[in-house]
């Protein structure tokens, strides 16, 4: 069962999205805001993260957006990274976070 998942987006230096999602307490803490989820954002976040691979890479440029989402359990973190390298349903994840503002 997850327990919580940190989702950090940046373009060069540029902090875009710095959200920290607790599944016991069904609140997103994102850009200095709480928002209070329910099951069916929990659950479509899950979908989404479950098709990233772990690693897509990185491309060497300025202001080329960098992805680290890190899922953390009780006794486990998975870590998905890329940097210019996306995976196909990026968007929908960013599309889900800015669905809360």
């Amino acid at each position: 069962m997850i327990d919580e998942i940190e989702i950090n987006i940046n373009s060069g230096s540029y902090n875009r999205i710095n959200a920290l999602i607790d599944y016991n307490n069904k609140k997103c803490y994102m850009n200095n805001n709480t928002y209070k989820v329910d099951n069916t954002f929990l659950e479509e976040l899950k979908k989404i993260l479950y098709t990233f691979k772990k690693e897509y890479g990185s491309i060497n440029a300025i202001d080329i957006e960098e992805f680290e989402i890190i899922v953390t359990n009780k006794n486990h973190k998975d870590r998905y990274h890329g940097k210019g390298i996306y995976p196909n349903n990026y968007k929908d994840l960013i599309n889900l976070l800015e669905r809360l503002k």
